[in-house]
């Protein structure tokens, strides 16, 4: 227990630094359109291998990507008359640099990214409890013309956000096949503003805004089944050696109705920002659907020490309801997905640090002028084993340091469109302890 209070400390330290720099704003444009930028839904591991893992299971990490490979860690080498828990918290950091072909501008930010424990019902079921960020809004734009002795300004601002709240259980059916349902409550909210600022001699008006203040909330249940299929490939030559083996997956996230509501706010501001006149001019409620997904992977592996994987996801946005689903106008995308990890030789299997990459193209959903955005990343990542191993416990993997790099590209500056260059750090720290042991009295 004690490495978990360190790393929880230090978790929390980090984020309370991190809060300090609360003042860095990212800037992405197309997080404008529907609800958002999405997150990745995987762990640091997945990341670092280009989001690959509904079918990657892996005994020393949460493989939450797929309920239906939380009992990996039980399955696999681990002792099965101990019960492990698993606990992980997660930081990202983004660093844009977007271009309509004449103008640049950068912007970064650091974000939480995630927490997550999981832990042994019994010997064939595993639960995990989880907070995720499901999409982020944050854009700012601004322009300005003159005309007639004025200075007009206008600017189009948006921040906030969904989580889910996520409750995952995946359970052993027979030896090789096993299914797991994760049951998520999505909430959050945006804040949208439209604004125009006249700037004139005339002190009446000079440096007075008027605009349109929009807060959309939301709140509702999504559900993603998940089934994984695991079985030899190739027997060892030797008895101390592990098999080599091949494992299929497969998730749907649901197509999950949300309650919606958005409060239209007409608002004066003077130069500092306050506020003169605020008037309500609608509130209204709607039944918000959410884009479904389906994820198909296949990938082999030698269990602790190497495991490669491909990953298909198909977005529809075919049942998409919100209030400005017409005007956003999106298309159906997919996502492909190639990535691995290899575990560096050493002389305890447990102490050996990770090495993991990837790469993955996406037809993504935004679609402008006749063209559907592409989105094109490289990923890198690793883990370092920390902490020292408890004797009465030889089985039990070290608590861990992961970190994943992602680069990429979405979007082009040709028809008129914006290029969205990035580079993403992913950091998490992750223990592995026994939580519920029952105490003997000798």
């Amino acid at each position: 227990m004690r490495d978990f209070y360190r790393i929880l400390l230090a978790l929390l330290i980090s984020l309370t630094a991190f809060q300090a720099t609360a003042q860095l704003t990212e800037n992405s444009p197309y997080s404008r359109f529907g609800l958002g930028d999405l997150y990745p839904s995987g762990s640091i591991r997945n990341i670092g291998m280009a989001g690959v893992g509904v079918a990657s299971p892996n005994l020393e990490y949460i493989n939450f990507l797929n309920p239906a490979l939380l009992p990996t860690n039980r399955r696999l080498n681990l002792d099965t008359t101990i019960k492990y828990t698993m606990f992980e918290g997660a930081l990202y950091g983004v660093g844009r640099s977007i271009s309509d072909g004449a103008l640049k501008q950068q912007s970064k930010s650091v974000n939480f990214q995630y927490l997550n424990i999981a832990f042994p019902v019994s010997n064939r079921w595993t639960t995990s409890i989880s907070l995720n960020p499901y999409s982020n809004m944050s854009y700012d734009y601004h322009s300005g013309f003159d005309t007639a002795g004025l200075a007009v300004s206008t600017s189009n601002i948006g921040t906030g956000g969904l989580y889910t709240v996520n409750f995952a259980n995946g359970v052993d059916l027979t030896r090789n096949f096993s299914a797991g349902l994760t049951a998520s409550y999505v909430f959050g909210s945006t804040n949208e503003e439209y604004f125009t600022q006249l700037t004139s001699l005339d002190l009446s008006v000079q440096d007075q805004k008027y605009g349109i203040n929009q807060r959309t909330s939301y709140s509702g249940f999504n559900f993603k089944p998940g089934l994984a299929y695991r079985n030899i490939f190739k027997t060892a030559v030797k008895e101390e050696e592990e098999h080599i083996y091949y494992n299929l997956g497969a998730t749907y996230d649901f197509s999950g109705g949300l309650t919606s509501r958005r409060e239209l706010t007409r608002q004066i501001r003077s130069n500092l920002n306050a506020v003169n006149e605020d008037t309500i001019i609608s509130n209204t409620k709607m039944h918000a659907v959410l884009p479904s997904k389906l994820t198909v992977g296949f990938s082999i592996d030698k269990p602790v020490y190497w495991s490669v994987g491909v990953d298909f996801t198909y977005l529809s946005y075919s049942k998409y309801k919100n209030f400005d689903a017409g005007i956003d106008n999106f298309k159906n995308g997919y996502k492909i997905a190639l990535g691995g990890e290899y575990k560096l030789k050493g002389q305890e299997v447990m102490k050996m640090p990770i090495l993991r990459a990837g790469l993955s193209y996406q037809k993504t959903p935004f679609y402008f002028n006749g063209t559907q955005l592409n989105d094109f990343s490289v990923s890198l990542g690793g883990s370092i084993p920390v902490g020292r191993k408890d004797p009465r416990y030889k089985s039990k993997p070290l608590s861990r340091l992961n970190i994943a790099l992602v680069a990429g590209q979405r979007g082009t500056t040709n028809d008129g469109l914006i290029r969205d260059r990035y580079f993403q750090v992913y950091l998490s720290f992750q223990t592995i302890d026994k939580w519920f042991e029952r105490r003997r009295i000798e």
